[in-house]
């Protein structure tokens, strides 16, 4: 059995990601704040306010990129939940998404975080693989409509129907292995749902959620900036002729829109980020989410004005400040709906965190592989006269 303090992440939703685990994002200047699991029923009535459009999908190369180390067998089993194998494969592509929204949150991990990080990334893995069991054992399923209706909406947030082919060459992934796992998830979600079938999240209890939790400033929105910007990619590992090409057109994209031509134009021409066909409009954000010299810029500089020439990890960046906006607190008819909704959701967390522990009680699980093992608890220090 596995020890049940480790079963600590109820993520079938989260678990879902794997339908993109292989899908390459790039990370340019408007860094969309990393989805994390909802941690209290305000999250989703006040999202941390991201640009108005996120980047379409960027495929860096057509190579599949597995995410399993060389010469490890992505079919090895990591683990195995009632003799069904945990392949490799599964459990790093949650590993590697991970260390991602990590690194981009700024985080570096010492050897026992990563440690941790990998026991837990095969924990999401496990209490997936718990759920879908017992969701086949209840019986559960998806009609192909539902099937065909959910890879729609991931073509969608792909993009396009080419993007998605993209995505299929990328992640090595076939049409009939994302339709499997689309098909997974939507039975694994809907035996979810069913734990809480009958259950519903009333308007006076959302109101005193609220009313309770507006004094901690938990229904805050931050003071937000919106901007187009101008980027010409270049990185300090770039030949110094590369650098010097993409500074030279930044200069002169910065000239002339200093000059008064029109932005929106100019970043067109001369934008190398995704939003250079809107023109180089971001959208508002809060503080947080770029880059620090990006957002100096964008929340210092002057109104209307064109900025100066400045570096970003990705390049030479030049930016407009259309508008900003203070510090706020939403009322609750803003948030009532979203409230309500996010408290279902917690309460559905809250019954498959519950359920999770049921059905590891009564499983077999072993892990195979002692690299994704918890990390051995901290020996405390020793105390001197005592033992």
């Amino acid at each position: 059995m596995i020890d049940q303090k480790f079963l600590r992440l109820p993520t079938a939703a989260a678990f879902s990601l794997l339908v993109v685990a292989g899908c390459g994002r790039s990370k340019d200047e408007a860094l969309t704040p990393v989805p994390a699991a909802v941690s209290s029923p305000a999250a989703a009535a006040v999202p941390a306010p991201a640009p108005s459009q996120s980047a379409p999908l960027q495929v860096k190369q057509a190579v599949p990129q597995s995410p399993v180390p060389p010469g490890v067998d992505p079919r090895k089993p990591i683990a195995t939940v009632n003799e069904k194998p945990i392949p490799a494969e599964k459990v790093y592509s949650v590993y590697r998404m991970n260390q991602e929204m990590l690194r981009q949150r700024g985080r570096v991990l010492n050897p026992s975080d990563d440690q941790a990080l990998k026991a837990q990334s095969l924990e999401v893995v496990i209490a997936d693989e718990l759920l879908y069991q017992a969701a086949l054992a209840k019986g559960v399923t998806a009609s192909p409509a539902e099937v065909d209706e959910a890879v729609t909406q991931l073509k969608t947030r792909v993009g396009s129907e080419a993007a998605y082919k993209k995505f299929l060459v990328e992640s090595g992934l076939t049409e009939a292995e994302v339709r499997a796992e689309v098909m997974r998830n939507l039975q694994t979600d809907a035996y979810g749902k069913g734990l809480v079938a009958g259950q519903a999240i009333s308007e006076e209890q959302a109101k005193k959620f609220y009313d309770a939790n507006v004094p901690k400033g938990m229904f805050n929105v931050p003071e937000q900036a919106h901007v187009q910007y101008i980027l010409l990619k270049a990185s300090e590992k770039d030949p110094e002729s590369v650098r010097l090409d993409a500074k030279k057109r930044a200069e002169e994209a910065a000239k002339r829109a200093a000059a008064g031509e029109d932005f929106a134009m100019l970043a067109k021409e001369y934008s190398q980020d995704p939003t250079a066909v809107r023109g180089g409009d971001i959208g508002f954000f809060p503080r947080g989410v770029m880059y620090p010299k990006f957002e100096e810029m964008a929340f210092t500089g002057k109104l209307g004005d064109i900025t100066p020439l400045f570096e970003t990890p990705n390049g030479f960046n030049v930016m407009k400040v259309l508008e900003r906006k203070p510090e706020s607190t939403r009322s609750y008819e803003e948030v009532k709906n979203a409230l309500m909704l996010d408290m279902g959701r917690v309460m559905q967390q809250d019954a498959l965190k519950v359920k999770i522990r049921e059905l590891a009680a009564v499983s077999k699980i072993a892990i195979l592989d002692p690299t994704f093992a918890p990390p051995a608890p901290a020996t405390p220090p020793a105390i001197a006269g005592k033992p």
